[in-house]
Parts: structure tokens; C-alpha cells; sequence
């Protein structure tokens, strides 16, 4: 056990494992049960039948036996009412092991953690549909975006959405409304880029321009686009695998410095971004693919353990002169 000396491995069995009320099952690769220990009773295994098929005795292993991979992770499965079980599924000498652990209080906390994440993005999103209405726009950026109001260099992540397959673009006189359709698309992506600490900018035509770094957060900024980007790509897909539609997004991140600050327009006045990867990530969107996600090597260099999920790529019509290095996100 990781060269740990023999007298620590007795004591971490005797405390922490003790506590988690661990019980086993060592079964054949034909099925048998071929022995069983620890506290079987809690998690409703008893009365169990040596040699007997373990599908037929235990419900919740079924058809996963016997193993086809080297182990198998299941860190919160409901056995009775009342009791949820860390289970380790793994394949030693030609049989199969299945070891227990309870995980009840783990669980609560898990739920609990989960309630307050949902409670936050709530509230997250009325506060941002508030801001406007309730405060001037130079306490929001002095209070809320931490930025000054007559402008600054600041280090933003820059994500825009083209919202693909939206009918009736190409026509003059389109037989369906567009704006529905882009509105049904801020519905869904909205509260997707507010949980990640993002704020919608702009709409250009059928394109939604999302900026992260102007509000307050410990996360950094490039991580919080592609958290977004990625959430955003894979709801896509499962509505599309659901509906037999190809509603689809092109997105493009970049990252860099820019101007940021507020701009008077008629009677009020409204966050202004301008600079390089502003203009870097609109004109990439325009010639991006449905269902892909672009970054720049700014936001690439800034990623931690995600960066695996990226390749070097170009865009073949791509006419922009000192473009940066391209990433194209493929999911694993």
C-alpha cells in the first residue's frame, strides 16, 4: 500500500476504514460468489449463498459482472432507504472484487453542496436582471464589474456564440421569425455563461458576444469561458440527440487585453469592450463550424488540466493577417 509501513496501513483500517463500514465480495469470472466479509448486514447483502450467481442475489450488480475493465467506480449508489454506498468494483487473480463503503454522510454533504450551487446561480441570475433597473450604470461598474466607469486596460476572455441553423437568415422576406428562435437560444445559453461567472455583452446579428473577468471572482477567466463553452456545446448536443434537430453553436474564445469601460448611448450608458480579441473572436466566429469550439493560444496557456482536451488547428478561410495559434476543443 504505497510502501506505507505496517503499522500505519493497521491504523488507517482500524479508523478511517472502520468508520465506513467496509464489507466485500470476491466472485468468479463466472459469476459464483465465492466469499464474503465485513458488514454485509448493513447494506442489506444477507442472506447470501456461496457459489451461487451473485446476479441473483444482489440486485445492483447485475450485468455489470464480471468486469471488463481493470476496476470500476461507483461513489454513490442507493442500497436501502436510508443507506447510499461508495462501491469499488475491481479484477484481481481472474476474479472479481466488489468492495462497499458507506457513503451516506458523504452523500448529504454532496446534496447539500449541490442545493447551495443551484441557490447561488439563482440568485446569480436575478441579481444580474436586476442590476440594470435598480442601480445606476457607474455604481454597477464601480460596485458590480469591478471596473472604473470612464474606462481602463484590463485582461478579459472574450466568448462568442454563433447561433447556427436559425431559419430564414438568407431570405428577404423569411417565413419564420428569427428573433424567436435567437431568443430561445439566450434562454438557454443565458443562465449557462451567468453560473459561470460571465455577462452577456452584446448580440451581433445571429451572434452572442459573452465577456468573463468583469465580474468579481477567484476563478480565473479563460477556465470560467471554457467551463461555459463546454457546458454550452454538450446541452446543444443532447438537444439535438433528443429532438432530431441540427441546433447547433460555433463558439470562440479568446483572451488578451482589452479597453473596457462605459459608453453614453442615448439617454444611458452601456459596458464597451474594444480591442484585439474582441475583434479576433468576431471574425473567427463568422467562418467557425456548427458544434465547434475555437480558443487562442492566450486562452489556451491559461487552461489547466482541460489544455488535453485541445489540438492545433486553422481555419481554411481564414484571411486574418498575425492570427494567433488556434486550439479546437475535441471532446474525450
Amino acid at each position: 500500500m504505497l510502501n506505507l509501513p505496517q503499522p500505519i496501513v493497521t491504523f488507517l483500517c482500524s479508523t478511517v476504514v472502520r468508520d465506513r463500514f467496509p464489507a466485500y465480495l470476491q466472485i468468479s469470472k463466472d459469476g459464483a460468489l465465492l466469499a464474503f466479509g465485513g458488514d454485509c448486514d448493513r447494506y442489506g447483502l444477507n442472506p447470501l449463498t456461496l457459489h451461487n450467481l451473485v446476479d441473483e442475489q444482489i440486485f445492483f450488480l447485475a450485468g455489470l459482472l464480471p468486469l471488463e475493465e481493470s476496476a470500476l467506480h461507483i461513489p454513490f449508489l442507493q442500497i436501502e432507504e436510508d443507506i447510499i454506498a461508495e462501491v469499488h468494483l475491481f479484477a484481481e487473480q481472474e476474479q472479481d472484487w466488489v468492495l462497499l463503503f458507506d457513503a451516506t454522510t458523504e452523500n448529504a454533504k454532496h446534496v447539500l453542496i449541490q442545493q447551495k450551487v443551484n441557490d447561488l446561480s439563482l440568485l446569480r441570475r436575478k441579481q444580474a436582471k436586476s442590476l440594470s433597473q435598480w442601480m445606476d450604470a457607474e455604481t454597477v461598474a464601480e460596485n458590480i464589474l469591478d471596473i472604473r466607469p470612464a474606462g481602463e486596460q484590463k485582461l478579459l476572455t472574450i466568448l462568442v456564440i454563433k447561433c447556427c441553423s436559425i431559419s430564414g437568415l438568407e431570405t428577404p422576406t423569411p417565413t419564420t421569425n428569427p428573433l424567436r428562435e435567437l431568443d430561445a437560444y439566450l434562454s438557454t445559453i443565458s443562465p449557462l455563461i451567468l453560473d459561470e461567472g460571465g455577462l452577456i455583452h452584446q448580440s451581433i446579428g445571429n451572434s452572442i458576444v459573452a465577456v468573463f473577468g468583469a465580474l468579481p471572482s477567484t476563478q480565473d477567466a479563460s477556465q470560467q469561458a471554457i467551463a461555459a463553452s463546454i457546458r454550452i456545446l454538450d446541452t446543444f448536443q443532447d438537444q439535438s440527440s433528443h429532438q432530431h434537430a441540427a441546433t447547433q453553436c460555433a463558439l470562440v474564445v479568446t483572451t488578451g487585453t482589452v479597453t473596457v469601460g462605459l459608453l453614453q448611448v442615448g439617454f444611458g450608458k452601456t459596458l464597451t469592450v474594444m480591442g484585439q480579441p474582441m475583434d479576433i473572436a468576431v471574425n473567427l466566429n463568422e467562418i467557425s463550424q456548427a458544434g465547434t469550439l475555437i480558443i487562442d493560444k492566450q486562452t489556451f496557456d491559461r487552461l489547466d488540466q482541460r489544455q488535453r482536451c485541445f489540438v492545433p488547428t486553422s481555419l481554411a478561410e481564414n484571411t486574418m493577417v498575425d492570427l494567433p495559434s488556434l486550439y479546437s476543443y475535441q471532446k474525450s
